[in-house]
């Protein structure tokens, strides 16, 4: 990282994310979030990541193939998050920038899990003292490193992977994720005390293979058609059994006694190309970062809304900490969404190929390209050769927010496990 742009972007960076006390010796980044009410009973956080979920692929964001019912029905019960964008295409990365509020800036091996000058991290999980705290995976956990990546930062967390459960293996990425989600199902059901569990699903995944004669699936629903909505036939059976593993494991949850107390947050790991779209971006193509975002509180008294502003996937448990009313700490780069605070709303992007980076907000996308120059587009121009939009009074603020960003995210991912109270 770059020490003096750090220096020179703290005071921006500082001033955006809102810290209370900022201080360019320590470059402190520490925001306290204090709850107007405390909880009665501690709620449950209960976060399911799935494989390859692009939102041009889901029902409720306009996709005409009837793929995703079950995801849905579910947020339409849900806040919705129409605009929600991971920053980087990785799915050891989109586990990386959840827990920590950082993106993921390593060019090494994808992903910072697998990084051992950056596993030590500080993360929001380990603040929900006296809360049990599980992670669920079909296959090895060891992909990614995710093993020693969780292992190493969080105590006492029970993984459930390849050799813990008695269903067989479908493929090599594991049992299916039908069955990943019962087994979540079961293990929470037995547990007393309160819970974050974390499950990530991987069956929508090449060789995309689902088990069979699982009750209630539809495996002939295929058509031709489907092909111009950015399906094949073996995605496309893959995609709706993970929709519909979604919503079985609702149905399961609903009679359950975590499922009144339990925020459940669902989203999709990161996107894909989609034949039939344009890679208006090259790898910075907006859809590519899209996925959708439900979270869903049916006994915790969280009104239903789509929800329309840019956020970015290092939001989320600010946002999520917040709705629940825990009083936390973060010296992270993420915020909290639903903030009133009046700052902008903006998700940054990031290619370990090229090295290039981008900031979205809702009326502008500006790329640094590796020539460190910024370009400036229209975000709903999605053409193949898209139109560079001429500065404009916001220009200077922008391109100097998108590099704080950049700069900022690749120094933080080596002194997180420093920015403690």
């Amino acid at each position: 990282f770059n020490m003096s742009k750090v220096n020179e972007l703290y005071p921006l960076m500082a001033e955006f994310l809102g810290v209370e006390n900022p201080d360019i010796e320590t470059l402190n980044y520490t925001r306290i979030y204090k709850p107007k009410k405390e909880n009665n009973i501690p709620p449950n956080i209960i976060i399911i990541i799935l494989e390859t979920f692009p939102a041009f692929k889901c029902g409720l964001l306009g996709n005409p193939a009837s793929a995703t019912p079950h995801f849905d029905a579910l947020a339409e019960k849900s806040l919705f998050f129409t605009q929600f964008y991971v920053p980087k295409l990785s799915t050891a990365a989109s586990i990386f920038s959840t827990l920590t509020g950082l993106p993921d800036m390593s060019i090494i091996n994808k992903s910072s899990t697998r990084d051992p000058f950056a596993i030590d991290q500080d993360l929001f999980v380990n603040q929900l003292k006296n809360y049990k705290k599980y992670f669920f995976i079909g296959g090895s956990a060891n992909w990614g490193d995710l093993n020693g990546f969780l292992n190493n930062n969080i105590e006492d967390i029970t993984i459930f992977e390849e050799g813990s459960y008695s269903i067989p293996e479908t493929n090599a990425w594991g049992i299916s994720d039908y069955h990943l989600l019962q087994e979540m199902h079961h293990v929470l059901s037995e547990e007393i005390e309160p819970f974050v569990a974390i499950a990530l699903t991987a069956g929508h995944h090449r060789p995309y293979t689902i088990p069979k004669n699982i009750q209630g699936f539809d495996y002939d629903n295929y058509s031709p058609e489907f092909s111009n909505y950015g399906f094949g036939e073996d995605d496309y059976n893959a995609f709706t059994f993970m929709d519909f593993s979604l919503g079985e494991f609702i149905k399961k949850a609903e009679s359950a006694d975590y499922y009144d107390n339990s925020l459940f947050v669902i989203f999709g790991d990161h996107g894909s190309h989609g034949r039939h779209l344009n890679l208006t971006h090259g790898d910075l193509s907006l859809h590519t970062y899209h996925v959708p975002l439900a979270i869903y509180g049916p006994g915790l008294d969280i009104q239903p809304s789509k929800m329309k502003k840019v956020m970015s996937e290092i939001d989320i448990f600010p946002t999520v900490f917040s709705i629940l009313n825990i009083h936390h700490y973060n010296a992270s780069m993420g915020r909290n969404i639903l903030s009133a605070d009046g700052s902008i709303p903006a998700a940054f992007l990031f290619s370990p190929s090229s090295q290039n980076y981008a900031l979205l907000t809702s009326s502008h996308y500006i790329i640094n390209s590796s020539e460190n120059q910024f370009h400036f587009f229209d975000p709903l121009d999605q053409s193949i050769e898209p139109i560079q939009l001429l500065p404009d009074p916001s220009y200077p603020f922008l391109c100097n927010l998108a590099e704080g960003y950049y700069e900022t995210a690749r120094y933080l991912r080596y002194i997180n496990s420093k920015a403690k109270l």
